[in-house]
């Protein structure tokens, strides 16, 4: 029995190659921008390949506010989410 989401294998299956394209583009140290409901922008402090995941984790922190962080996988970053990399 797999212990993937249905819906989160029904994307991979629908877009594949999209992590290893998203992999290539993101990398520490870049400004990540948020755009819902409000923009904020975000710091990739760390990318991390973890056996759990079935994409690589990427650690961010708030711009301005270090104490504040989140971890989302490396999808979120695809053709529709709602982070982007901004330009500095």
């Amino acid at each position: 029995m797999s212990n993937l989401h249905p819906v989160s294998l029904l994307k991979k299956f629908l877009s594949p190659g999209s992590d290893s394209v998203a992999l290539e583009k993101i990398t520490v140290g870049d400004r990540i921008e948020l755009a819902a409901p409000n923009v904020s922008f975000w710091i990739v402090e760390r990318i991390s390949d973890v056996r759990m995941s079935s994409s690589p984790l990427v650690r961010l922190s708030r711009e301005g506010h270090p104490e504040i962080t989140k971890t989302v996988s490396l999808t979120a970053f695809g053709h529709d989410g709602d982070y982007r990399i901004s330009l500095q």
